[in-house]
């Protein structure tokens, strides 16, 4: 995707942002649809992201090949459709998670669960996911305190030899390396050929990569 594609995409998602806030919209331009049309164009202007296209072409690839039977994946939206769908077309169990119920449109028809992620232990059991994906979430309604209880709630679902993808945005969360109840739960370490941290020149998104710490097991 060139420049001025991308910031076509951008610019119409931002218009329809603002049409959607319009008192009393009608005819054809129902709110539902402005909202899916919003949704749509969200979807091709995240596809064009730095950090998106290094999910897609580095680490979806590798998460495939790494032989994973259930993962979760956490927070959904139109960008994150084509996730699910990418691991259960290749026998990988993939589970969706989202605190908005709408989100669950999203997410796996088959395998969603609508919750806060600090309640996840009261949908499925422990050690129960080989991976989560938790890349937007920090930053986007979970703050690094909140991360206090997550941790060990994410923890307590994964099975070793277990992997745990964060992606988070400077300036929107703590950095996670800084979060003690983060370190003390999780590893940062590289994994095949990804490395423990990457960052990009043109945007503030970092992914970090752990694993689960020996013997942690919470209760």
């Amino acid at each position: 995707m060139n420049a001025l594609t991308h910031n076509l995409w951008k610019f119409l998602h931002k218009l329809l942002n603002a049409v959607e806030k319009l008192p009393g919209l009608r005819g054809p331009l129902t709110r539902p649809r402005v909202r899916a049309m919003r949704e749509e164009i969200l979807a091709r202007y995240v596809a064009g992201l730095p950090d998106r296209r290094y999910w897609n072409e580095t680490v979806m690839p590798a998460l495939l090949k790494a032989g994973f039977k259930r993962i979760l994946f956490v927070g959904c939206g139109s960008y994150t459709r084509d996730v699910h769908r990418a691991f259960e077309a290749q026998g990988v169990e993939c589970w969706t998670s989202d605190i908005i119920p709408e989100n669950a449109q999203w997410g796996n028809p088959d395998r969603h669960i609508t919750c806060d992620i600090a309640d996840i232990r009261a949908h499925v059991p422990e050690a129960h996911f080989d991976a989560i994906l938790f890349n937007g979430v920090m930053g986007y309604g979970v703050t690094g305190e909140h991360m206090k209880v997550i941790a060990p709630e994410l923890a307590a679902i994964l099975r070793p030899p277990a992997l745990l993808v964060i992606g988070w945005n400077k300036g929107l969360v703590e950095d996670p390396l800084t979060l003690p109840w983060v370190t003390e739960c999780f590893r940062h370490e590289p994994y095949g050929s990804m490395p423990a941290r990457r960052e990009f020149s043109d945007s503030t998104h970092v992914f970090d990569l752990f694993t689960k710490a020996p013997g942690r097991n919470p209760s």
